[in-house]
């Protein structure tokens, strides 16, 4: 700091003080002292002397390994619109219906997390719970807003909605801006589905040059729509869906030259850290079958995924005696049956106050169907009247018991496997539902041939 004045007038008269007591040889030292104080340099001139050249950089910073949890594991949904009354569209869904597979995933205990936080996991940002679930509605259909919007406020789960351009305030069942702007304030994010909604791998007759610029206008101007209506309620995210789930590399190149963050497909499959963010799957629930709903949510350790799932389990007292499940089924949960025409038995005797009206059984590529109830064995039943095709078979039954006014769900799943028609004559008996072991490596090489001859 520079000497003020004050302190140089002390030092003067000490000076003064000690040559008259001392005499100027011993006051040398003194003298010394004034002449530093007087001639020292102020910190400001000695800083702005210095070069900035040579000044070192500061340490280069510490990498860190992002937070994220690379294990977890997310169920992705993918919806489209709502009814009230049954369904007969595959792509619209009963609301009851919806409100019952919300209720599963909060009675599983699986968290509900929003494409914000998916995303932020996916760039590695964030942690995410190890199983979890993102519920997404595309397209824009008026019922979004008139039917789910009601079940989303009940249960408080964040949800997307993937919205194409074309489909946007322009009447009949399309959503209005206001009706958007509503979603958005209730937990919705609003991200992108294209412009016009067409297949955009179908190049047609498009040169190269005309093919990019139309799949430029569909990713760009989509968003850019989105961003000028919507961008105010902080909601919008850069995400896509592809229409129909179809694309092609070219299109997925300028998804990412435009700054997508991620895009989605309908390739139902548990999405992990390591999938390709411009490939990520999702379980399109079927309206008239249920269909994609329970393997969405199935982690494994079983299929059932339903808000009776506790029904379908044993249970301990207190003195710690097992006691069998209140409701049991046949095939059971997980197994494996060689007949393609197996008998669906449930056996609810156990259920006090059964409401026999509100008996409802659904199977997978059936839909909803006509069972068969004996109210004095308490067995509800369905015949499968023709060969499944697949290798799952998932099935859904609700009712109302116990004086309860809600509906209770249980569902559970079961494999089929299909070469066994052809080393068994008993397996192709309709009824039989007996459970067996997988077919062997040898087996399945035998069956190969009568298998290609269908």
């Amino acid at each position: 700091m520079k000497t003020g004045l004050p302190t140089a007038f002390a030092l003067i008269a000490m000076i003064a003080l000690s040559i008259a007591l001392t005499g100027c040889e011993k006051a040398a030292p003194v003298l010394d002292a004034l002449k530093e104080a007087l001639d020292r340099e102020p910190v400001e001139d000695k800083i702005a002397k210095i070069d900035p050249a040579d000044i070192p950089p500061p340490p280069e910073p510490v990498a860190m390994e992002p937070i994220v949890n690379k294990d977890a594991r997310v169920g992705i949904l993918g919806y489209h619109d709502f009814t009230e009354e049954v369904s007969n569209n595959d792509m619209i869904l009963n609301i009851e219906d919806f409100r019952r597979q919300l209720q599963t995933i909060k009675d599983a205990d699986l968290p509900v997390i929003s494409m914000r936080e998916f995303l932020d996991w996916k760039q590695g940002k964030a942690k995410i719970p190890e199983k979890c679930v993102l519920l997404t509605i595309d397209d824009g259909w008026k019922a979004t807003h008139t039917l789910a919007l009601d079940v989303f406020k009940e249960f408080g789960y964040p949800f997307t909605i993937f919205l194409y351009k074309n489909y946007i305030g322009v009447g009949g069942r399309s959503m209005t801006h206001d009706e958007i702007r509503e979603l958005a304030a209730n937990g919705a994010t609003i991200c992108s589905h294209s412009v016009s909604h067409q297949n955009m791998s179908n190049r047609g007759d498009k040169s190269t040059e005309a093919y990019d610029a139309w799949i430029l206008e569909e990713l760009e101007e989509s968003h850019r729509f989105l961003e000028e209506h919507f961008g105010d309620t902080g909601a919008v995210i850069k995400a896509f869906a592809y229409p129909y789930g179809i694309y092609n590399d070219r299109v997925i190149e300028l998804a990412t030259e435009v700054g997508y963050e991620a895009a989605f497909t309908v390739n139902g499959k548990k999405t992990i850290w390591e999938v390709e963010d411009m490939e990520i799957g999702r379980y399109v629930v079927h309206g008239t079958t249920l269909a994609n709903f329970e393997p969405s949510i199935n982690f494994g350790g079983g299929t059932v995924t339903s808000s009776g799932r506790k029904l379908m389990s044993a249970t301990k007292t207190e003195e710690g005696e097992v006691e069998a499940p209140l409701v049991t089924v046949r095939p059971p949960d997980g197994s494996t049956i060689g007949n393609r025409l197996p008998l669906i038995e449930v056996d609810l005797s156990k259920l006090t106050d059964l409401d026999t009206e509100s008996l409802s059984m659904r199977i997978s590529g059936f839909g909803k169907v006509p069972h068969e109830f004996d109210p004095l064995t308490g067995l509800l039943s369905y015949q499968i009247p023709q060969r499944l095709r697949l290798d799952q078979c998932g099935v859904q039954v609700s009712f109302r018991h116990d004086g309860q006014e809600e509906h209770e769900t249980i569902g559970w799943g079961f494999q089929v496997e299909r070469l066994a028609d052809y080393f068994s004559s008993d397996a192709t008996e309709p009824g039989s539902n007996e459970t067996i072991e997988p077919l062997s490596q040898e087996k399945e090489s035998e069956a190969e041939t009568p298998t290609a001859s269908l």
